[in-house]
């Protein structure tokens, strides 16, 4: 008989280590907020603060874009989605591979596996500004420095959810495949590929949604598009046309998001939803329907026509050679061109001489050789310093937009939220946060209370609020429902309902995605010292303008090895507890 005392688990290795590192994130994050100095005292000199801010806001009241400037800053606006697009076509062209060779079940040679998934690691860890700073001396300013930055940061990013996807397949239509006598390049595109596909489209259109919303703060090093208004604004206190640009491409995000939104929609189904209410014609059009997620793409790819009819004859069937042009297979077609014709676009709109590409790739080595540095002289006791505030200006981020990201991801939720009213509510606040850039909200912040890593904090965790709280929704709106009706029949209230059968399903994903954030959030960090947010950006950007190279260089290595040391911090944690 077992001992009826012992009702809690046993203290296993792996438990102690789980604890362990609970209890080593607080105690990093209570060191990170005193850090960058939001204790008690910094929040009341925030409040404090409040008649700069107020002062600051009347500045920017009413919002508007000069007219003398419309048509450099239409220009700028569409050279900024081209660097998105561009740059993610060329991150899922060199990222899909790359993702494919870094996978254990499809590469069998692990040499080659540890060679594709260094790269993907470089160019994840890297920040996309890093990049863009680089390609600006060797390309100059403009589109190209922009995109290519876009499209190599896009590689690791890409990669990296490749090969967790060809990992994740089920083995089961790879055997049937190779039971026929297939090659390895009929398992890959029949086997391997049709199911992928639907995860492929979603990464896709998800990295382009994330892609154009950095490809402003590009332009404030000089890479191309509307950032380099951004920058001329900022830099002149013309606060009016700043908030007006500002919120140019908020609405330009919510545009792409909603085209992306209805894209995937018709490539994969739409998201099953049970919301309070009677849903309009716009809700189910963009929020839900009653098809799971890649049933329709799926379908195609493997039975090359979802509508055929039961009643065709066999004759009929023999003779058709190729699939049937139904109505899915005519709008995967009809998307995939207009895509195509867009790359076309991208690639031919902008001003990229292909001179300056030879010109700069034959200054690639040389570069590369200024930027090593040949001693230790640049590791400064400025540098160690701004560094820590890097990483405690990511940790306090993390903590801040965690903890008001996990309650309001349960109103975001449709099958949460108290009603559609707010679950609609939610999801535009939600989207209106996430589509402002972090390098213009540390703009204003700075201008209100002044520079520092406490303004960078404030700053990151109002732009990392917005992004993990969709991640958090969307993994709420996967919970199952059975074990909720468990516990709606014992009575329980909706709080208590949420806590005890939505949470704890959904608690390894939660884990998972904050992990993933603080991730995001340090290479973030990175960059918000350019407009006095603290951290490293400062020196970074320093370092680059007088052409201290050797430093330029250290800090990139610097950066790489903070980004990679937490990675592999956070995918040992995430082991341990997924």
């Amino acid at each position: 008989m077992p001992n009826p005392e012992q009702i809690s688990r046993p203290w296993t290795r792996q438990r102690s280590q789980l604890w362990f590192s609970v209890l080593a994130i607080f105690v990093l994050l209570a060191w990170s907020i005193n850090r960058v100095d939001l204790s008690l005292g910094g929040i009341v000199e925030i409040f404090e603060g409040w008649p700069e801010t107020q002062n600051l806001l009347s500045r920017m009241v009413p919002p508007f874009i000069p007219s003398e400037d419309f048509t450099v800053i239409t220009k700028a606006a569409l050279d900024t989605f081209f660097i998105a697009f561009a740059g993610t076509a060329l991150g899922l062209v060199l990222g899909i591979p790359l993702g494919l060779l870094s996978a254990r079940n499809i590469m069998p040679f692990a040499p080659v596996r540890a060679f594709a998934r260094a790269i993907v690691v470089f160019s994840r860890a890297t920040p996309a500004l890093v990049f863009a700073l680089c390609f600006v001396r060797l390309y100059g300013i403009g589109v190209l420095a922009g995109l290519l930055a876009i499209g190599i940061h896009s590689i690791g990013m890409i990669g990296k959810l490749i090969t967790d996807a060809a990992e994740e397949i089920d083995p089961g239509p790879r055997e049937g495949v190779i039971a026929t006598g297939a090659g390895s390049l009929q398992d890959l595109y029949t086997g391997i590929w049709s199911q992928m596909v639907p995860t492929v489209i979603s990464i896709s259109l998800y990295r382009l949604e994330l892609d154009f919303r950095s490809a402003p703060i590009l332009g404030w090093v000089g890479a191309g598009g509307i950032g380099l208004i951004l920058r001329g604004y900022a830099g002149s206190l013309r606060y009016q046309e700043l908030l007006g640009i500002t919120i140019l491409i908020v609405v330009l995000v919510v545009i792409l998001e909603i085209l992306s939104a209805t894209t995937r929609h018709a490539l994969l189904g739409k998201t099953e939803t049970d919301l309070p209410g009677k849903p309009g014609r716009m809700t189910q059009l963009f929020l839900g329907g009653t098809t799971r997620p890649g049933k329709k793409i799926a379908d195609w790819m493997i039975n090359k026509s979802a509508n055929k009819e039961a009643s065709e004859s066999e004759s009929q069937i023999s003779r058709s050679l190729t699939p049937p042009w139904t109505r899915e297979r005519i709008k995967v077609n009809s998307i995939g061109l207009i895509f195509f014709v867009l790359l076309i676009i991208s690639v031919l709109v902008p001003d990229i001489a292909t001179s300056r590409i030879v010109d700069g790739s034959q200054k690639l080595p040389s570069y590369i050789a200024r930027l090593t540095p040949n001693d230790w002289s640049w590791f400064t006791d400025r540098l160690f310093s701004d560094m820590i505030d890097t990483i405690a200006i990511g940790f306090a981020a993390t903590g801040i937009a965690l903890l008001f990201a996990i309650p309001f991801s349960f109103l975001a939720a449709s099958n949460t939220a108290p009603g559609r009213f707010i679950y609609l509510i939610s999801r535009l606040f939600m989207l209106l946060v996430r589509c402002v850039p972090e390098l213009v909200v540390a703009v204003i912040f700075v201008a209100a209370i002044g520079p520092g890593p406490k303004t960078g904090t404030l700053a990151l965790a109002i732009g990392m609020f917005g992004f993990i709280t969709k991640l958090f929704a969307d993994s709420i709106e996967e919970a199952r429902q059975g074990i909720r009706d468990g516990v709606n029949s014992t009575g329980a209230n909706r709080l208590q309902e949420s806590v005890t059968g939505v949470l704890p399903q959904v608690a390894p994903s939660m884990v998972s995605h904050s992990l993933y954030l603080l991730d995001v959030a340090i290479r973030s960090s990175t960059i918000l010292g350019i407009v006095g947010g603290g951290g490293i950006g400062f020196l970074l950007m320093s370092a680059a303008k007088r052409l201290y190279f050797e430093t330029l260089g250290g800090i990139i290595f610097c950066i790489f090895v903070v980004v990679f040391l937490v990675e592999i911090i956070a995918t040992w944690i995430r082991r341990k507890i997924i």
